[in-house]
């Protein structure tokens, strides 16, 4: 590297070096300032109007002349020198006449009071004819509130007429539907009374068989002739024919089951019982069940409840005895 050598004593050698172009950076300053303050000259229009005419017109009660509309203002030019005119010769007196002030104001009055008629006519007719237009609008507004009131009317009317042809309908309805079921009640009915009878019939039959095979045991516990026998000494030496369903019915009377309507069919039981001489219950024994447990026991209760059994027509006691009784039996 070179370095340059520097004499202690030489004051130059210290100072910055000078800067080239300032001179001519001045002058583009002092260039674009002038053509700025020359565009601005030159953009700006400096023009000078005349003051404009403003027109009004004044009305007054007085008939008067309108002012002459103004002119434009014409050039003003430089003023000639003239000669200085002689003095005018002094103005003539005025011969006085009389002020035509009265007349004038007459006039006014009778002008003021023509246009206050004029107004007053003028207000009249027109309220007049508000008081017209208020008389047909009331009118138009009642016939068309009394159109309204008729339209109401027949819709209310209407409105009535449906609800009694639904009331009519309603009670049409519920007539047929009571008939119905009247109907359907006749006919529950008639099939129940069908059906009490062939179960009465039923009943009858079942207890003239089971009076039969009562018998026949019986004749046969006594001896006294075979089952199937016929003849009349099997008929006097046995229970006469209506013991038996003495028998069931007192023992049906005391009986006391609550559930005998949920028993379907007729089933039977059979008791077992020995007598006393007397004819009080000794043993009672179910000989053959029904079915029911329920029904077995109420029964055997029944018989513990009569105690003790009637004599036969004859006034004998039959023992050993078997009793036959279901729910379906007439008490």
């Amino acid at each position: 590297m070179n370095t340059a050598r520097l004499s202690p004593g030489d004051p130059s050698a210290l100072r910055p070096p000078h800067e080239r172009g300032t001179l001519r950076a001045f002058g583009l300053a002092a260039l674009f300032h002038l053509l700025l303050i020359a565009l601005i000259a030159f953009g700006v229009h400096w023009k000078s109007h005349p003051p404009e005419a403003v027109e009004a017109e004044l009305w007054s009660p007085t008939v008067q002349r309108a002012a002459p509309r103004p002119t434009a203002p014409m050039e003003r030019k430089q003023p000639q020198p003239q000669p200085q005119p002689a003095p005018p010769p002094p103005p003539p007196k005025p011969v006085a006449t009389p002020k035509p002030e009265p007349q004038v104001q007459q006039a006014d009055i009778v002008l003021k009071q023509e246009r206050e008629a004029a107004l007053k006519k003028q207000q009249a007719e027109q309220q007049a004819l508000i008081e017209k237009r208020l008389k047909e609008e009331q009118k138009k507004l009642a016939v068309e509130k009394q159109r309204l009131a008729e339209q109401k009317q027949q819709q209310e009317l209407k409105q009535q007429q449906l609800a009694e042809q639904r009331k009519q309908q309603q009670e049409e309805k519920l007539r047929q539907e009571k008939l119905a079921e009247q109907k359907k009640l006749a006919e529950q009915k008639r099939l129940a009374e069908l059906k009490q009878k062939k179960l009465e019939q039923q009943q009858a039959q079942m207890a003239a068989s089971s009076r039969d095979d009562y018998m026949k045991q019986l004749m046969q516990q006594a001896g006294t002739g075979a089952a199937n026998s016929t003849g009349t000494a099997a008929r006097t030496s046995g229970p006469s024919g209506t013991y038996a369903a003495r028998i069931a019915s007192l023992v049906r009377e005391n009986v006391t089951y609550p559930e005998i309507n949920q028993i379907t069919g007729d089933p039977r039981v059979t008791v077992l019982v020995n007598l006393a001489p007397d004819g009080t219950v000794l043993t009672a024994k179910i000989e053959r069940s029904s079915g029911v447990a329920s029904w077995d026991q109420a029964v055997l209760r029944a018989i513990e409840r009569v105690h003790q059994f009637p004599p036969d027509s004859n006034g004998k006691y039959w023992t050993p005895m078997l009793v036959k009784a279901g729910p379906r039996d007439p008490s």
